[in-house]
């Protein structure tokens, strides 16, 4: 017979912690481990100095602290703790039953041994007429006790019920069979019923409707970007072509976040009177000789804030306000992650000047460095009076720097102390600095490019740091030399038709990116695109990758279709990162589109159809009037024939001659 019970036992309790697992265990690995900034944070940092914040960028990271995540993990976790310590406490059910044990014997005991146990330790001792009862103990409870002991007996010298054990694992027979539901009695028991429908009524008809709704409402606000619609109606109404950098910074602090931000707002009420004369020093430093800030005096006070607060974040001008500093650092976060959607409408009319521009952006707000200053500034302890040193010496770039040697060096920094000096020189020499191996369009079993062929486009890169010049990045292990690597040579079906293998793709984990100004972590990532520079379009979009490291050669790969129509076309190759300021290169490539090859006239086919005129078919066919094919004579039958005619012709004029 079967039954179904609500849990009396507490049994419920492993169903709770079942589904606790389920939920807290892939939780856990993406709160604390997941995502590619955890990933990168968990790569060594290729040298001291690296990424090590600057104190005003620390300032933020350390009252980010605890987050909406950790705290619904921390609550998961105590449940999961209250709900191990009460399933601890539950006796376990349905143990099988061991005539052995209950009787005290060890298995394989034979049956005269069990009967001489039995009578002697067991008969003797817990008979009811025999048994002294404890003083704990009724005579009902010495009964059972008895019966217990003489199942077991019974179980192991009669044939039938021993036969019962066997079948049914119990000397009974068959058991009862019961089904529970994994949830508490008290569930249904008649006075909780109101609260346990008010819970319902809670979770499903207010709860659930609130969560989806507010996820869908809020999803529909934003594009795919996760930029707000109204921001990106401005960007679209405002992004020209001829676009220039502190035009795009305007229109870049136009955007809607910042003025509904809850971290923003909170920002603004903290700051005092001092914030606010701060405040109002810096706008009038950013806006004195710069360009940009068309029309201030219409804009917003949002838009205003924003404007100055990037501005101050590229030139680096200090701020003592904790407020104030709070608010320009939330300020530049979201800043960046307004820039996709900048590339996004920019790549939708294949600009390429401006795609280029809100690139050099990003790397601008990362490392917070103006357009008009030195990008040597993005080494650690490097400050004007270093930079106008080294541009004094030659030296402009990082990848110069690094090139130095260490006394160079030491006479650049100053009175810096050694330590400084040195992870400037550090990291200098560890600089990302991106060059080509090699570039080439392919198509797949053609030797030629014809309009709208699809074209696979192959670029190996190497990153060359400036302190390891002369070292080869290898390929599983092998030295590869880019010398031999001829454009044109022939590739294997598996680059052609674009499939991925990591190892010999050059994939190597990338360490955070170098940025002590910024407050939050960033991994690096590079994009590859296509353009013309001479008509300012892009010709194949851009891919993004990452992963890329001085050990290995990275191979990216990219399919596109080739121009519509026959010419000699000239493009540039553009590998730039979103995280590093001057480590952009570009190559020139050149591709000619000929005109398909003329079909050859197709050769007349034989007749098929038609039998031939001398079988059996052909016969049947003609004798019905249908087509069949003729037949040529052999050029010995025509031969003869001509012979013998001339022969006739001969004897005829003989005759007539007598």
């Amino acid at each position: 017979m079967a039954g179904y019970n609500y849990d009396t036992h507490g049994n419920s309790y492993f169903f709770f912690l079942t589904v606790l697992v389920l939920f807290l265990v892939p939780f856990t690995y993406s709160v604390l481990f997941g995502g590619s900034e955890r990933a990168a944070s968990r790569v060594k940092y290729p040298c001291a100095g690296w990424n090590v914040k600057s104190r005003e960028a620390r300032k933020l990271s350390s009252a980010v602290g605890v987050t909406k995540s950790h705290v619904i993990l921390a609550v998961g976790w105590l449940a999961f703790a209250f709900v191990v310590q009460r399933a601890s406490g539950i006796e376990a059910e349905g143990l099988t039953y061991d005539p052995y044990q209950i009787l005290g014997l060890a298995r394989g005991a034979t049956e005269k041994e069990i009967k001489r146990h039995f009578k002697v330790n067991i008969a003797r001792k817990f008979h009811p007429d025999k048994l002294v009862l404890a003083p704990n103990q009724t005579k009902e409870d010495a009964d059972n006790h008895f019966v217990e002991l003489t199942k077991a007996y019974k179980s192991l010298t009669d044939d039938d019920i021993r036969h019962n054990l066997e079948m049914y694992g119990h000397p009974d027979g068959k058991q009862e069979f019961s089904q529970g539901i994994a949830l508490p009695s008290w569930v249904v028991e008649s006075q909780n019923v109101w609260w346990v429908m008010g819970a319902y009524a809670l979770v499903l008809g207010v709860m659930l409707p609130f969560f989806v709704g507010k996820w869908w409402y809020g999803s529909r606000k934003r594009t795919k970007d996760g930029i707000l619609n109204s921001t990106a109606a401005i960007f679209f109404k405002s992004l020209k072509e001829e676009t220039t950098f502190p035009a795009l910074l305007d229109i870049l602090a136009a955007s809607e976040e910042f003025a509904v931000t809850p971290s923003l707002i909170k920002a603004r009420k903290a700051i005092g009177k001092g914030g606010v004369d701060e405040y109002a020093r810096i706008t009038s430093t950013v806006r004195e000789g710069k360009q940009g800030f068309e029309g201030w005096a219409t804009w917003s006070t949002p838009k205003k804030r924003a404007r100055v607060l990037i501005a101050a974040h590229l030139l680096r001008i200090p701020i003592k306000d904790a407020a104030l500093l709070r608010e320009r650092l939330e300020t530049v976060t979201i800043a960046l992650t307004l820039t996709t959607g900048l590339s996004s409408i920019a790549l939708a009319s294949n600009w390429l000047s401006t795609f280029i521009s809100i690139l050099h952006l990003q790397q601008f707000l990362l490392q917070a460095v103006d357009p008009t200053s030195s990008p040597l500034l993005q080494l650690p302890h490097v400050e004007d009076d270093v930079v106008q040193a080294a541009q004094a010496a030659g030296v402009e770039t990082v990848e110069q720097f690094g090139k130095l040697d260490q006394a160079q060096v030491e006479k650049l920094m100053g009175s810096r102390s050694g330590r400084e000096t040195k992870e400037a020189h550090e990291v200098s020499k560890h600089w990302p600095v991106v060059k080509f191996a090699s570039a080439k369009f392919q198509v797949v079993g053609e030797k030629i490019f014809t309009p709208g062929a699809v074209v696979s486009f192959t670029v190996k890169l190497r990153i060359s740091p400036p302190g390891a010049e002369g070292e080869q990045p290898t390929i599983n292990g092998v030295e590869t030399s880019f010398e031999d690597d001829v454009e044109g040579q022939e590739s294997s079906i598996e680059e052609l038709i674009g499939r991925r293998n990591a190892e010999k793709d050059g994939v190597v984990p990338t360490p955070l990116a170098h940025a002590p100004h910024f407050p939050k972590n960033r991994k690096p990532t590079w994009y590859i695109f296509v353009g013309d520079h001479k008509l300012n379009r892009v010709f194949v979009p851009p891919q993004k990758f990452s992963d890329m490291g001085p050990e290995a050669v990275r191979t990216i790969r990219i399919s596109f279709q080739a121009p519509p129509g026959p010419g000699l076309y000239t493009f540039q190759a553009y590998v730039m990162s979103d995280s590093f300021v001057g480590t952009d290169v570009q190559k020139d490539m050149r591709m000619r589109v000929e005109a398909p090859p003329a079909e050859a006239a197709p050769e007349e086919e034989d007749d098929i159809s038609e039998p031939d005129e001398d079988s059996l078919a052909g016969q049947m066919a003609m004798m019905k009037g249908q087509p069949v094919r003729r037949i040529a004579q052999d050029s010995d039958d025509d031969t003869s024939g001509t012979e013998e005619s001339e022969e006739e012709e001969d004897s005829s004029s003989d005759s007539d001659s007598d």
